[in-house]
Parts: C-alpha cells; sequence; structure tokens
C-alpha cells in the first residue's frame, strides 16, 4: 500500500510539472498558446492537461491545431511496453473500462467536426516493446504512420491490426480508422522526474517566472495548481496566470537579455523538443522524414530535407544578430546544417544548446583562450586495406569507443578502402571527453589538418567514410570545417536496432 501511495504521489508531481511547463508559454512569445486547462472535463481521457491555441499551431505536418489533449502517465518501473495490442487493453492505463483506442474513438465521436484539429497526447514514461509492430508503425513525431499502416492485404501483418483495431472500438471503415489515428500521438519514453524539472526550468526562466532551486525536492508550483483547482479554477489565461504568479510572488519579469538572439532549430526527435516550434524564432522540423534513425523512403533523395535546412540557413544568415541554436537531431542533419553556416559567411555568431548529463549548456567557441586546451587532442592510429583501393574509413571515438564496430562494419560491407584511420580523443572517451565548444573547435581542427595530410601521403582520391560518436555540436562544428576532406559519407548507428543493427549510410556530403 505505501509504494502504491509513493507511486501515485510521484505521478501527481510529474503531472503538475508537466502543466507548468506548458502554462510558463502562455507568456513566451510566438507560442500561440491562448488558454491552458488542468484536468479538464470534456476530452475523454485526454484531460490531465489541455492546451488552446489562438491563432491554430501548425503541427510538423503542417495541419492547424486548435487544441492539444495530454495524457500524462508516469511510473516508478519499466515492467511494460508500448505494443499495438497495448493500445486495446484498459489495463495498460489503469483503466478497468475503456482503453487509448476506445477513448480515442469517443473524441472523435463527440466533435467529429474538429477532431482533426485536435491533438490526443500520451506522455508515458514506459517505452516501446521494441519486438512488436508498432516500432514499424510508429513515427518520430510520434503519430502512426498511416501510410504503413494501410499497406497489405487482410492477411498481412498490417492488415491484422487494421482489422483488429476496427473491431476493437466497433467501426469497419478504413476511412474512419484512419480519421480517428490521425490525431493521436504517443510519447513514450517520456523525460524522467529530473529531466523534466530542467526543462521546465528554461520555460519558466524565459517567461518570466522564478526557477525552481536545485536544492529544493518540492516546489511551489506542484501545490499552487492543487489549490486552484480545489477552489473551482482549472483553465488559466495569460493575464490571469500572470496575476496568480504575481500573488504568490512566483512572477520575476523577462529579463531584457532573453530577446538579444535569434533563436532557431531543427529537430528530427520529438523527446526534450515537444515545444520547439513554439519556442523559436525559425526552426525545420523534420519530424515527419524519420523513423527512429533511419530516413523514409519518400524523403530519401533529400530534396526536402535539403530544402528546409536551406530555408532555415538563410534565416539565420539574414538575422543579423546572435543565434541561439538548438539541434535536437541525427548528427547527419547537424552536421549538413554546419555546412550550411560556413565560417565564410562573415560575421555568423553562433551559440549552441548543447545538451549534456550535466544540463543544458551553451556552447560558443572562444578562441583568444586556445592555450589553455594542451595538444595533441587525438590519439591516431592507421590500418593499411586494399592497396588499390582509393577510399578512406575513418572513425572518430569520443563519448564512445568506436573503433572494433566500425572496422567490423568496413571489413563486412565496404569496398576500395586503402586505409582504416581511427582518432581517439586524447582526454579519454566518454561524456565529458570535450570540455567546451572551444576544445571541440581546436579537435577538430587539427583533426582536419591531419587527415588532409594522411589522404595526400596515402593517395586518397576516393571518399571519406566517416563515422563517429560524439555530441551534436560536434557535428555541427565539423560541418562547418569538412569541405576540405572532399567526398565524405556518413554513417549513423541504428541504436534502437530497427533494421540494420549496426551502422547505415545517411549521408552524403
Amino acid at each position: 500500500m505505501a509504494n502504491n501511495v509513493l507511486a501515485r504521489q510521484a505521478g501527481d508531481d510529474y503531472q503538475a510539472k508537466f502543466f507548468w511547463l506548458h502554462a510558463s508559454r502562455l507568456n513566451i512569445p510566438h507560442t500561440c498558446v491562448k488558454q491552458v486547462a488542468w484536468e479538464m472535463n470534456g476530452t475523454f481521457g485526454f484531460d490531465d492537461v489541455v492546451v488552446y491555441y489562438d491563432p491554430a499551431s501548425k503541427d510538423p505536418s503542417g495541419g492547424d491545431v486548435i487544441q492539444e489533449c495530454y495524457q500524462v502517465k508516469f511510473h516508478v518501473d519499466h515492467k511494460r511496453g508500448f505494443s499495438w495490442e497495448a493500445l486495446m487493453e484498459p489495463e495498460f492505463i489503469g483503466n478497468k473500462t475503456e482503453s487509448i483506442l476506445q477513448r480515442l474513438y469517443k473524441n472523435y465521436e463527440n466533435d467529429p467536426e474538429n477532431f482533426k484539429n485536435k491533438r490526443y497526447i500520451l506522455v508515458n514514461s514506459w517505452g516501446l516493446d521494441r519486438n512488436n509492430q508498432l516500432t514499424i508503425l510508429l513515427g518520430n513525431n510520434g503519430g502512426i504512420r498511416l501510410n504503413v499502416l494501410f499497406t497489405g492485404g487482410e492477411n498481412s501483418v498490417n492488415g491484422k491490426i487494421r482489422k483488429a483495431w476496427k473491431d476493437h472500438i466497433g467501426i469497419t471503415s478504413d476511412d474512419i480508422l484512419r480519421q480517428v489515428l490521425s490525431t493521436l500521438r504517443i510519447k513514450h519514453s517520456s523525460d524522467d522526474e529530473s529531466r523534466l524539472k530542467e526543462n521546465l526550468n528554461n520555460h519558466l526562466l524565459i517567461s518570466g517566472l522564478q526557477t525552481i532551486p536545485a536544492n529544493q525536492r518540492s516546489s511551489k508550483y506542484n501545490d499552487l495548481i492543487q489549490k486552484l483547482h480545489a477552489a473551482g479554477q482549472n483553465i488559466f489565461t495569460k493575464d490571469e496566470l500572470i496575476e496568480i504568479c504575481k500573488q504568490e510572488n512566483l512572477y520575476v519579469g523577462i529579463q531584457e537579455s532573453e530577446h538579444v538572439f535569434f533563436r532557431a532549430g531543427v529537430r528530427s526527435f520529438y523527446r526534450g523538443a515537444e515545444n520547439l516550434h513554439n519556442e523559436v524564432d525559425g526552426i525545420a522540423c523534420l519530424l515527419h522524414c524519420f523513423s527512429g534513425r533511419f530516413i523514409l523512403d519518400e524523403y530519401s533523395e533529400m530534396d526536402f530535407i535539403n530544402s528546409e535546412i536551406d530555408r532555415l540557413s538563410n534565416l539565420i544568415i539574414s538575422a543579423k544578430s546572435p543565434v541561439l541554436l538548438n539541434l535536437d537531431t541525427h548528427l547527419s542533419i547537424a552536421m549538413l546544417l554546419g555546412r550550411n553556416l560556413n565560417p565564410k559567411y562573415g560575421g555568423l555568431d553562433i551559440t549552441i544548446v548543447q545538451k549534456t548529463l550535466n544540463g543544458n549548456l551553451m556552447w560558443k567557441p572562444q578562441l583568444e583562450n586556445k592555450e589553455i586546451y594542451p595538444s595533441p587532442f587525438w590519439n591516431i592510429e592507421i590500418n593499411n586495406g586494399d592497396e588499390k583501393g582509393s577510399d578512406m574509413v575513418l572513425s572518430l571515438s569520443i563519448t564512445h569507443d568506436i573503433r572494433a564496430d566500425v572496422s567490423d562494419f568496413a571489413i563486412s560491407n565496404l569496398t576500395g578502402i586503402k586505409i582504416n584511420v581511427e582518432a581517439v580523443i586524447t582526454t579519454g572517451v566518454g561524456a565529458s571527453s570535450l570540455k567546451d565548444a572551444t576544445h571541440t573547435v581546436l579537435a577538430l581542427e587539427e583533426l582536419i589538418a591531419d587527415i588532409r595530410l594522411l589522404k595526400r601521403k596515402h593517395g586518397i582520391t576516393g571518399k571519406v567514410h566517416l563515422f563517429m560518436s560524439g555530441p551534436n555540436a560536434l557535428a555541427f562544428f565539423l560541418g562547418q570545417r569538412i569541405s576540405p576532406l572532399g567526398a565524405v559519407r556518413l554513417y549513423e548507428y541504428d541504436f534502437e536496432q530497427q533494421r540494420s543493427l549496426g551502422y547505415h549510410a545517411i549521408l552524403d556530403l
């Protein structure tokens, strides 16, 4: 019984922080948030937090969104994972009578006219069942990949799932099933309490509200929303919320320095960047272009991705002000953006929001301090291969030692490799191997010079096959400096083990 009480308290605290995460957006420019509600009636199981937009917000696929309805579930364990079957199980969401799909369909029946302009979002700390077909059906934006679900006949895997879901909610029409599923978003493996608190503090700071000190286990915010709800107030406008926070000494005002930066972002991962499109001045949103680490077939030609990166790059270059850049994306996309923002475009002043184990850090190179970073920065080993080859393999081990995995992959999958160059950061492989942006840029400049010498020495005239383990800031800064290496093919590792169980080529530069 005591454990159940503690779990319930943890869940309530998590939901309260999640509410304030969205409530703070009322006072953040560009968000279009008009009202935020707590425990709202009328949204049938997606009522923990409701966000109203006016004018309508745009979702990653370009649709108008007037309302986001959240169900928030925080678990103290990982005993279950999302599967396509779990969407039909009431007990999966702690209910006795209604499943996720039944609640979703009830919302469809209640307001079919406006249903397509709402999003019904599950925020759940449980992850995906990696052995289930849902891993194929779920896109990076949390939505069901309808073009995949509706392929195959009735006896195919997807056909059986379609039939099971239709039978479960009592319909026969594929068109209605498509409409119902189009608004569902599954945000599995949601942030733990400490990461949610960090994200909340960032929002509180930008919105002019008092942040929660790191040495406090509880906060006034959690208790406040509970008391407001008990008093019959559970939906708030900006003015109402600011007035309440002033009365509670939680409003400190927006610092002018918060408006100095042109805020930009690129997003192909959803987790931790759910509201990025409402918090920046310019964004390239590529969520719908990826499934896990893989570019979807319909975007494999890169035309759309390149056009979006070009568009964001032009916005950044034309901003003529310091840039705060969020890279919630794949290493390949960070590198592509870096290449587009080559330092040759004079006057670029870019600070990267680098996510680390110690929270978000502002990474901006300060090269006037380079004497405090002793070189050499890399231990480099060269392994000879095909004497008649013209390509080279280059592996960069920074956060993880990838030499053995890369070597195995190259032997099994690549031909014409004349040399395999293994570069390991001298500060020791690990999450803190790169101290800051200055350390990163100095290490990359040394690396580029070394690799150019090796290419000339060994007569490498073909591609550089690049493998790397490191932070996104490293990929961005490398992209800015990569042109002297000539043709480069970048590989990423299939951490989720969706397809290749190893490396796959993702980008040619």
